[in-house]
């Protein structure tokens, strides 16, 4: 039996480490939905994300027990690639790490570095990102092309 394509490849990793803006996606037991900001992101191997959000983001936080559904989307703010990875919560109610914080800066970071690009004053994005944040870690099994046009919604990977 062949090896299933990695859904988090070194391409994917470079692009969520450049200027994206990123959100969770998830839904409570009903299936209403919630989107909040992700303040930064890292692949763990080639179906993990440790993600990062605000404590204020209670909705989330509620929705975000082990073993829930939850949508990540990235979208590089210069070209508006986006892409969307869906998988389950396998990690929540952990203590953020020093890494997480060099993770959140890191994000805006990458964020400001182009925001002038698309017409924001640099000096506007650390208010568009929140200072606390609370991790938790999605195990991916799909990932699709939102990209906006012809090709968005494409499946492109499912895992195993």
């Amino acid at each position: 039996m062949a090896a299933a394509s990695p859904l988090i490849d070194d391409e994917l990793r470079r692009f969520i480490h450049g200027p994206v803006s990123a959100f969770l996606g998830t839904a409570d037991s009903l299936q209403v939905p919630d989107c909040t900001r992700i303040a930064g992101l890292a692949a763990i191997g080639g179906s993990r994300f440790r993600i990062l959000i605000a404590p204020q983001a209670r909705t989330a936080l509620a929705n975000a027990v082990l073993g829930a559904r939850a949508a990540i989307v990235v979208t590089d703010i210069t070209t508006y690639r986006s892409m969307q990875w869906k998988g389950r919560v396998v990690a929540a109610g952990e203590e953020r790490t020093p890494g997480d914080l060099a993770l959140l800066h890191g994000h805006v970071e990458a964020f400001r570095a182009s925001s002038e690009e698309m017409g924001m004053r640099p000096s506007l994005v650390p208010h568009l990102f929140p200072v606390e944040v609370v991790p938790l870690t999605i195990e991916v099994d799909a990932l699709y092309d939102q990209t906006p046009g012809p090709g968005a919604g494409r499946r492109l990977v499912a895992g195993a």
